[in-house]
């Protein structure tokens, strides 16, 4: 069953029985079944980067193994011989920008005696206001100079998803990752061109589960497309590739499970792959990020929630709570306090189902209420069994 919204087509987990949202891999494997769809339609909640543009998301299966990604330098925009940067060299988590000619470390990265280290994301409780505006800002500034885009020669031609788009979606990501206390991530070449071979068989075919898994007669299928889909998340009606993680990161319709959320939040996450194409079926682009990624050295904390502890922006507290790690699971409840006049806001608590991101989770299902700005809110999530966990969320207006 469809419904339409806002001139948007949406599925509706139930309707058609794919409620699931991501992968599923279980422990010590590189990824496993999956598929289901979950639908992000325009309107709604406010949401950075104009998340409510998008029109559909979904997860995925599969493994990466067998995939040709054409050597080092695929899935990067061929600079060419007018390229100011085609000669210039820059160390590992740094790209050469020009204008001026310079090497700058990648999202999320930070500078230190020439190199670039991973930015720590230090305690999400111990921010001030002014540290988590001013976080947020950069993963919403566009880094995209002309086009975002360029679409190829032909219908099936992956074209090229440039330098700053890519830089934008990981901005974006890493965002997140900091405002929950987890180190950055980085962008792989081979991962990337597999992220866009993906996109631009997901744009063509329908959305759905079955887009995770395109057979040899699909349009625009290509190995390297086909093994992309098996390892990335796929979004539909996306903006652009940033936009399409806000999709990923909201994870609409995807109740159960959360697991588009929960594979970007798993501590371990590194070598992610972008993908994005302007065009192909009713939705008008589609959008893969691969996950499989993992060898992160930031921060692996026993548990975290998002928003986490301390100051967040209003926009993102007012999407579903998420709790991950070490959490009550069986019979949890939680208890959510306005400090202000110490009212009692009624919350539901979900178990999410299946192994995404590797780590268990629960969200708080707000019940009639939402957060305002301004406000403090205490959380106590706790069950027969333990463990108890507690904190105080804190939304703030971000200029």
């Amino acid at each position: 069953m469809t419904h339409a919204r806002l001139g948007l087509l949406i599925f509706v987990s139930g309707c058609m029985g794919v409620a699931e949202g991501t992968i599923d891999a279980p422990l010590g494997t590189e990824g496993a079944g999956g598929g289901g769809v979950a639908q992000r339609a325009g309107g709604g909640e406010a949401t950075p980067g104009d998340a409510g543009r998008g029109a559909g998301l979904s997860g995925d299966g599969g493994a990466t193994s067998g995939v040709d990604a054409g050597g080092p330098d695929a899935g990067r925009p061929d600079a060419g011989a007018s390229d100011p940067c085609s000669a210039v060299q820059c160390g590992a988590s740094a790209r050469c920008r020009t204008m001026p000619v310079r090497c700058e470390c990648d999202p999320g990265f930070v500078g230190d005696g020439g190199t670039c280290l991973p930015g720590d994301p230090g305690v999400p409780a111990l921010r001030t206001q002014a540290q988590v505006c001013m976080a947020f800002a950069e993963g919403q500034r566009s880094r995209v100079t002309g086009m975002d885009f360029v679409a190829g020669a032909s219908m099936c031609d992956v074209g090229t998803l440039t330098r700053g788009a890519i830089d934008d979606a990981l901005a974006r990501l890493n965002f997140y990752r900091w405002l929950a206390g987890l180190g950055p991530v980085r962008d792989d070449a081979q991962q990337n061109a597999a992220a866009q071979a993906c996109s631009v068989v997901s744009a063509w075919n329908p959305a759905g589960p079955q887009a995770h898994f395109p057979m040899p007669g699909a349009t625009c299928y290509s190995p390297l497309g086909a093994g992309g889909a098996g390892s990335s998340n796929i979004a539909w009606g996306s903006a652009n590739a940033a936009d399409a993680v806000d999709q990923w990161m909201i994870d609409w319709g995807n109740e159960t499970t959360f697991g588009h959320r929960r594979w970007f939040l798993y501590p371990s996450l590194d070598g992610v792959g972008i993908g994005f194409y302007r065009g192909g079926n009713q939705y008008g682009s589609a959008s893969c990020s691969a996950i499989f990624g993992s060898g992160n050295v930031g921060p692996s904390p026993t548990w975290f929630s998002f928003p986490p502890a301390g100051f967040s922006p209003v926009s993102v507290t007012q999407w579903t709570w998420s709790v991950h790690g070490q959490v009550p699971q069986q019979g949890a409840t939680a208890t959510v306090t306005r400090l202000s006049d110490g009212a009692v806001l009624p919350v539901r608590v979900d178990v999410m189902i299946g192994n995404y991101g590797r780590l268990d989770a629960v969200t708080l299902v707000r019940m009639g209420w939402d957060p305002v700005a301004g406000q403090r809110y205490r959380v106590v999530l706790d069950g027969p069994q333990g463990p108890r966990r507690e904190w105080e969320v804190a939304p703030v207006t971000c200029p």
